[in-house]
Protein backbone atom coordinates (compact mmCIF):
# COMPACT_ATOMS: atom_id res chain seq x y z
CA UNK A 1 0.00 0.00 0.00
CA UNK A 2 1.34 3.44 -0.90
CA UNK A 3 2.41 5.92 1.76
CA UNK A 4 0.16 8.64 0.33
CA UNK A 5 -2.91 6.42 0.48
CA UNK A 6 -2.37 5.23 4.04
CA UNK A 7 -2.07 8.85 5.18
CA UNK A 8 -5.24 9.87 3.34
CA UNK A 9 -7.19 6.94 4.75
CA UNK A 10 -5.77 7.39 8.24
CA UNK A 11 -4.17 3.94 8.37
CA UNK A 12 -1.39 2.63 10.56
CA UNK A 13 0.36 -0.71 10.82
CA UNK A 14 -0.14 -3.30 13.53
CA UNK A 15 2.54 -5.52 15.08
CA UNK A 16 2.40 -7.82 12.06
CA UNK A 17 2.90 -4.97 9.62
CA UNK A 18 -0.69 -5.11 8.39
CA UNK A 19 -2.55 -1.88 7.71
CA UNK A 20 -5.42 -1.20 10.09
CA UNK A 21 -7.81 1.68 10.66
CA UNK A 22 -8.03 2.65 14.33
CA UNK A 23 -9.70 5.47 16.22
CA UNK A 24 -6.30 7.10 16.72
CA UNK A 25 -5.27 6.85 13.07
CA UNK A 26 -8.65 8.13 11.89
CA UNK A 27 -8.38 11.03 14.33
CA UNK A 28 -4.98 11.89 12.83
CA UNK A 29 -6.29 11.65 9.27
CA UNK A 30 -8.92 14.26 10.09
CA UNK A 31 -6.23 16.64 11.25
CA UNK A 32 -6.27 15.82 14.94
CA UNK A 33 -7.61 18.35 17.40
CA UNK A 34 -6.59 21.29 15.23
CA UNK A 35 -8.38 19.85 12.23
CA UNK A 36 -11.52 19.53 14.31
CA UNK A 37 -11.08 23.03 15.73
CA UNK A 38 -10.52 24.63 12.32
CA UNK A 39 -13.61 22.98 10.87
CA UNK A 40 -15.94 23.47 13.83
CA UNK A 41 -15.11 26.90 15.27
CA UNK A 42 -16.31 29.15 12.39
CA UNK A 43 -19.81 27.67 11.92
CA UNK A 44 -20.30 27.04 15.64
CA UNK A 45 -19.17 30.51 16.70
CA UNK A 46 -21.31 32.13 14.00
CA UNK A 47 -24.37 30.04 14.92
CA UNK A 48 -24.09 30.51 18.68
CA UNK A 49 -23.43 34.25 18.41
CA UNK A 50 -26.29 34.75 15.98
CA UNK A 51 -28.70 32.75 18.15
CA UNK A 52 -27.83 34.96 21.11
CA UNK A 53 -27.73 38.36 19.41
CA UNK A 54 -29.66 37.96 16.12
CA UNK A 55 -26.94 40.21 14.70
CA UNK A 56 -25.22 39.13 11.50
CA UNK A 57 -22.41 41.62 12.10
CA UNK A 58 -21.72 40.24 15.57
CA UNK A 59 -21.85 36.64 14.35
CA UNK A 60 -19.55 37.29 11.40
CA UNK A 61 -17.11 39.26 13.55
CA UNK A 62 -16.91 36.44 16.09
CA UNK A 63 -16.33 33.80 13.43
CA UNK A 64 -13.63 35.86 11.71
CA UNK A 65 -11.91 36.76 14.97
CA UNK A 66 -11.70 33.16 16.16
CA UNK A 67 -10.48 32.00 12.76
CA UNK A 68 -7.69 34.60 12.93
CA UNK A 69 -6.80 33.37 16.42
CA UNK A 70 -6.52 29.78 15.18
CA UNK A 71 -4.38 30.92 12.24
CA UNK A 72 -2.13 32.88 14.60
CA UNK A 73 -1.72 29.89 16.91
CA UNK A 74 -0.76 27.69 13.96
CA UNK A 75 1.87 30.23 12.88
CA UNK A 76 3.21 30.50 16.43
CA UNK A 77 3.44 26.72 16.75
CA UNK A 78 5.20 26.59 13.35
CA UNK A 79 2.59 24.19 12.09
CA UNK A 80 1.40 23.94 8.47
CA UNK A 81 -1.06 26.76 8.00
CA UNK A 82 -2.56 25.81 4.63
CA UNK A 83 -5.78 24.44 6.14
CA UNK A 84 -6.11 27.35 8.56
CA UNK A 85 -5.48 29.88 5.78
CA UNK A 86 -7.98 28.13 3.48
CA UNK A 87 -10.49 28.19 6.34
CA UNK A 88 -9.90 31.92 6.84
CA UNK A 89 -10.38 32.57 3.12
CA UNK A 90 -13.59 30.52 3.11
CA UNK A 91 -14.93 32.32 6.17
CA UNK A 92 -14.09 35.64 4.53
CA UNK A 93 -16.25 34.73 1.54
CA UNK A 94 -19.03 33.45 3.80
CA UNK A 95 -18.88 36.64 5.85
CA UNK A 96 -19.15 38.82 2.75
CA UNK A 97 -22.19 36.87 1.58
CA UNK A 98 -23.88 37.14 4.98
CA UNK A 99 -23.18 40.85 5.36
CA UNK A 100 -24.59 41.52 1.92
CA UNK A 101 -27.55 39.19 2.29
CA UNK A 102 -28.99 37.40 5.29
CA UNK A 103 -27.61 35.26 8.10
CA UNK A 104 -28.32 32.04 6.22
CA UNK A 105 -26.16 33.21 3.33
CA UNK A 106 -23.14 32.54 5.55
CA UNK A 107 -23.53 28.90 4.48
CA UNK A 108 -24.33 29.41 0.78
CA UNK A 109 -20.72 28.87 -0.28
CA UNK A 110 -20.87 25.33 1.06
CA UNK A 111 -23.84 24.51 -1.14
CA UNK A 112 -21.79 25.25 -4.25
CA UNK A 113 -18.81 23.31 -2.92
CA UNK A 114 -20.89 20.24 -2.08
CA UNK A 115 -22.84 20.52 -5.32
CA UNK A 116 -19.62 20.79 -7.30
CA UNK A 117 -18.11 17.70 -5.69
CA UNK A 118 -21.29 15.67 -6.17
CA UNK A 119 -21.64 16.75 -9.80
CA UNK A 120 -17.97 16.10 -10.53
CA UNK A 121 -18.05 12.61 -9.05
CA UNK A 122 -21.23 11.65 -10.87
CA UNK A 123 -19.99 13.14 -14.14
CA UNK A 124 -16.80 11.09 -13.85
CA UNK A 125 -18.95 7.96 -13.63
CA UNK A 126 -21.06 8.97 -16.63
CA UNK A 127 -18.01 9.55 -18.86
CA UNK A 128 -16.40 6.27 -17.78
CA UNK A 129 -13.55 7.65 -15.70
CA UNK A 130 -14.76 7.15 -12.10
CA UNK A 131 -12.99 9.73 -9.95
CA UNK A 132 -12.24 7.35 -7.10
CA UNK A 133 -10.29 5.16 -9.51
CA UNK A 134 -8.28 8.18 -10.64
CA UNK A 135 -7.52 8.95 -7.00
CA UNK A 136 -6.46 5.36 -6.31
CA UNK A 137 -4.20 5.45 -9.35
CA UNK A 138 -2.71 8.79 -8.30
CA UNK A 139 -1.70 7.40 -4.89
CA UNK A 140 -0.28 4.23 -6.41
CA UNK A 141 -3.00 1.76 -5.47
CA UNK A 142 -3.98 0.89 -9.05
CA UNK A 143 -2.02 0.37 -12.24
CA UNK A 144 -2.38 2.48 -15.38
CA UNK A 145 -4.63 -0.08 -17.02
CA UNK A 146 -7.11 -0.34 -14.12
CA UNK A 147 -10.04 0.66 -16.35
CA UNK A 148 -9.50 -2.43 -18.48
CA UNK A 149 -10.42 -4.67 -15.56
CA UNK A 150 -14.22 -4.73 -15.52
CA UNK A 151 -14.47 -5.66 -11.83
CA UNK A 152 -12.06 -3.00 -10.62
CA UNK A 153 -13.73 -0.34 -12.75
CA UNK A 154 -17.12 -1.35 -11.36
CA UNK A 155 -15.81 -1.11 -7.80
CA UNK A 156 -14.32 2.34 -8.47
CA UNK A 157 -17.65 3.38 -10.00
CA UNK A 158 -19.54 2.25 -6.89
CA UNK A 159 -17.11 4.10 -4.63
CA UNK A 160 -17.36 7.28 -6.71
CA UNK A 161 -21.14 7.17 -6.40
CA UNK A 162 -20.80 6.37 -2.70
CA UNK A 163 -18.70 9.49 -2.14
CA UNK A 164 -21.06 11.63 -4.19
CA UNK A 165 -23.78 10.56 -1.74
CA UNK A 166 -21.88 12.25 1.09
CA UNK A 167 -22.20 15.63 -0.63
CA UNK A 168 -25.79 14.96 -1.67
CA UNK A 169 -26.70 14.12 1.94
CA UNK A 170 -25.27 17.45 3.06
CA UNK A 171 -27.30 19.28 0.43
CA UNK A 172 -30.41 17.27 1.22
CA UNK A 173 -30.26 18.25 4.88
CA UNK A 174 -28.96 21.81 4.64
CA UNK A 175 -30.90 23.24 1.69
CA UNK A 176 -34.34 22.78 3.32
CA UNK A 177 -33.01 24.43 6.48
CA UNK A 178 -31.66 27.33 4.43
CA UNK A 179 -34.86 27.92 2.50
CA UNK A 180 -36.91 27.73 5.70
CA UNK A 181 -34.53 30.26 7.31
CA UNK A 182 -33.57 27.97 10.20
CA UNK A 183 -30.14 29.50 10.64
CA UNK A 184 -29.28 27.91 13.99
CA UNK A 185 -30.24 24.42 12.83
CA UNK A 186 -28.32 24.99 9.61
CA UNK A 187 -25.17 25.90 11.51
CA UNK A 188 -25.27 22.84 13.75
CA UNK A 189 -26.08 20.64 10.73
CA UNK A 190 -22.98 21.94 8.96
CA UNK A 191 -20.79 20.92 11.90
CA UNK A 192 -22.32 17.45 12.25
CA UNK A 193 -22.21 16.82 8.51
CA UNK A 194 -18.64 18.04 8.26
CA UNK A 195 -15.72 16.03 9.64
CA UNK A 196 -17.89 13.54 11.59
CA UNK A 197 -19.68 12.43 8.42
CA UNK A 198 -16.47 12.59 6.40
CA UNK A 199 -14.78 10.35 8.95
CA UNK A 200 -17.63 7.87 8.74
CA UNK A 201 -17.24 7.75 4.96
CA UNK A 202 -13.51 7.01 5.33
CA UNK A 203 -14.28 4.13 7.70
CA UNK A 204 -16.88 2.67 5.35
CA UNK A 205 -14.57 3.11 2.34
CA UNK A 206 -11.81 1.26 4.16
CA UNK A 207 -14.17 -1.59 5.02
CA UNK A 208 -15.29 -1.86 1.39
CA UNK A 209 -11.72 -1.82 0.04
CA UNK A 210 -10.47 -4.27 2.64
CA UNK A 211 -13.21 -6.78 1.81
CA UNK A 212 -12.88 -6.42 -1.95
CA UNK A 213 -9.76 -5.01 -3.59
CA UNK A 214 -7.25 -5.81 -0.85
CA UNK A 215 -8.79 -9.17 -0.01
CA UNK A 216 -8.43 -10.19 -3.65
CA UNK A 217 -5.10 -8.55 -4.48
CA UNK A 218 -3.22 -11.84 -4.33
CA UNK A 219 -5.83 -13.65 -6.37
CA UNK A 220 -7.88 -12.89 -9.45
CA UNK A 221 -10.17 -10.30 -7.84
CA UNK A 222 -13.10 -12.65 -7.84
CA UNK A 223 -14.23 -11.19 -4.52
CA UNK A 224 -15.03 -7.87 -6.13
CA UNK A 225 -18.71 -7.40 -6.90
CA UNK A 226 -19.69 -9.24 -10.06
Amino acid sequence: MSQGFDKWMGLETDKDGEYVLTARSLYKSLGGKWGLIESAIPPLSFTITYSMTKSVVAAVSTALALTVVVLGIQVYRKRPILNAFASFLGIGIAAWLALNGSAGDFFVKDFFVNGGWAAGLLLSVIVGFPAFGLLMRAVGELTDDWRKDRKIKRLMTYLSIFWSCLYLIRLGVQLPLYFSNQVEALGFAKVLLGLPLFGSWIVLTWIILKRTLYAARDGNLEEISS
